[in-house]
């Protein structure tokens, strides 16, 4: 899925290890949540704001969806020529 990113939360896990966690808006304006265990985020970085391709796999926890990430790529963004 397609998605703008809004904001990421920093965390270390108990090995010490960086994890993120992501929100991103998709095309209809929804927001999800994503989950970046450390080897998919060595793997697949963030890249700065844009919009990125996910991969990955929705898992529920407390109630609540979010994709866990498998792979991930920021897409090139070209601004309007109107703009």
């Amino acid at each position: 899925m397609a998605g703008r990113l809004v904001t990421i939360k920093y965390v270390r896990t108990i090995k010490n290890e960086i994890m993120h966690f992501g929100t991103f808006f998709d095309s209809t304006g929804e927001f999800f949540d994503t989950v970046h265990f450390p080897q998919s985020l060595k793997n697949y970085p963030f890249r700065g704001d844009g919009v990125y391709l996910i991969l990955g796999k929705v898992v529920e926890e407390f109630g609540f969806p979010s994709l866990e990430v498998k792979k991930m790529a920021k897409l090139p963004y070209k601004p309007s020529p109107k703009a």
